[in-house]
């Protein structure tokens, strides 16, 4: 999912996994929900072209003696484009998976609002949920957790994700 995250197969036996084990999951970012049906891959090509064809346009417009304004629009666009799939691989390559992800490996983790064994509890994670770690403690974890939620784990329970 990290290398290619638009393989219907690997994405449904994910869901087929999580649903199983009851996983909680973490909320995607809006980018990262509604932009990644093309791969980041795809984005650079479109940036790619956005920039060649806007170099072009304006080696054009500054050789001419007269400035259409066609062609001051085609450029205007084409920058638009390039920084649209500039942000667009921004946001796939670093808003999610740069994120510090860990997994739970333990059953029934407790998230708590301290760093504390007899603290209240947050939210029960099972095994197999996703959360982002934000800072670490001696043995804890603050995290964000699914359900816009956060807490404290403990580092032994969790894993980190290598990407």
């Amino acid at each position: 999912m990290a290398l290619n995250p638009a393989q219907p197969e690997t994405e449904a036996n994910l869901r087929l996994v999580r649903d199983q084990a009851r996983a909680l999951e973490l909320t995607r970012s809006w980018p990262a929900q509604h932009l990644a049906f093309l791969t980041v891959d795809h984005w650079t090509w479109v940036a790619a072209a956005a920039a060649w064809l806007a170099f072009f346009v304006a080696c054009g417009l500054w050789f001419s003696s007269r400035r259409s304004a066609g062609w001051i629009f085609v450029l205007s666009l084409a920058f638009a484009i390039g920084a649209s799939a500039g942000f667009t691989i921004y946001e796939l390559k670093n808003g999610g998976e740069s994120r510090a992800l860990a997994v739970v490996t333990a059953k029934e983790v407790q998230a708590r609002l301290a760093t504390a064994d007899n603290a209240n509890s947050v939210l029960v994670l099972p095994a197999g949920s996703e959360i982002e770690i934000l800072s670490t403690r001696g043995d804890w974890i603050y995290a964000a957790l699914p359900n816009q939620l956060r807490g404290w784990v403990q580092a032994n329970t969790v894993e980190l994700v290598q990407l």
